[in-house]
């Protein structure tokens, strides 16, 4: 299975930018052989903190705003991140290590 994106979100806050990631992270076609989970957690007051972890390491994390412009642009820095992620991870496989 690969280029799988899981959808745990529990507002339409998190929804919202969960669709905007998912196409973004679509249209630079990345294809991971791992899977990316965007997951959302209460926080304060009434603000819920998105979560997007692979292999449970977090790789981005904010505040969400229910702003349609504000969820656009943390959706592209997301994916971003992502793409240096999972990037990093191919540069790593790469080296012999040695004990």
């Amino acid at each position: 299975m690969a280029g799988v994106v899981s959808n745990d979100t529990k507002t339409k806050a998190g929804k919202d930018f969960y669709d905007l990631y998912y196409y973004e992270y679509r249209e630079k076609d990345i294809n991971a052989n791992k899977i990316v989970t965007v997951s959302e957690e209460l926080s304060f007051a009434r603000n819920t903190k998105i979560i997007i972890t692979i292999d449970n390491v977090t790789i981005y994390e904010f505040l969400a705003k229910p702003d349609e412009e504000y969820l656009t642009l943390v959706a592209k820095d997301a994916v971003n991140a992502t793409f240096l992620y999972l990037k990093n991870l191919e540069k790593q496989s790469k080296y012999i290590t040695q004990y």
